[in-house]
């Protein structure tokens, strides 16, 4: 009889456990889900604002002779609404270690972009090659952020879980996710 309870409480004992390791799991899941898809449309917000800074910066780099007022008029400061990353910076780890540096560097990128139009304001007025040094110091890093807005949002979409519906979809139109082993190299290539 005491082999039958013992038998009985080491089963409730490993079914307890192997439910709270699927419960656990299952949370993760959904939480690495949500999580993502906020960061998503938060990269992709980023990307826009982005490519409107860049035209913007376009027609003051194809002005001439336009003064440091004129250039803080069109320019302006682009403060970007930095809050899921910002909210929930500690749940970077749900993603695997590479997506998680990429995370990392983009949003330091987009701040140090911030920094650097800030930098405009403690010049009084800043000479003809001062600022022409500037724009196409400010030129390329938006375009190198740009490109890393993109590779993010590749690796993002790659991190996502699907949901079972999502799946069904992929199975039955006959697409399966494929994975770019040589992207990370093709973006460190265009990069630098």
């Amino acid at each position: 009889m005491s082999g039958t309870v013992l038998l009985s409480a080491m089963v409730s004992i490993v079914t307890g456990y192997i439910g709270s390791l699927l419960s656990t799991g299952w949370l993760r899941k959904q939480e690495r889900r949500i999580y993502g898809l906020a960061l998503l449309a938060e990269v992709k917000s980023i990307h826009r604002s982005l490519w409107r800074y860049q035209t913007r910066m376009e027609v003051v780099t194809g002005s001439s002779g336009s003064r440091y007022k004129d250039l803080r008029l069109v320019l302006g400061l682009w403060r970007q609404d930095l809050s899921v990353y910002a909210n929930n910076s500690g749940h970077i780890g749900l993603f695997s270690a590479r997506t998680a540096v990429e995370i990392i560097e983009f949003y330091h990128r987009v701040r140090w972009l911030e920094l650097r139009v800030a930098e405009l304001d403690a010049e009084a007025s800043p000479d003809d090659e001062v600022l022409s040094r500037w724009l196409a110091a400010q030129n390329e890093a938006l375009r190198l952020a740009r490109q890393h807005s993109r590779y993010l949002g590749r690796l993002l979409r790659r991190e996502i879980p699907a949901t079972a519906g999502e799946r069904f979809r992929a199975v039955r139109r006959g697409r399966w996710r494929r994975r770019a082993i040589g992207s990370r190299r093709r973006f460190l290539r265009s990069v630098g």
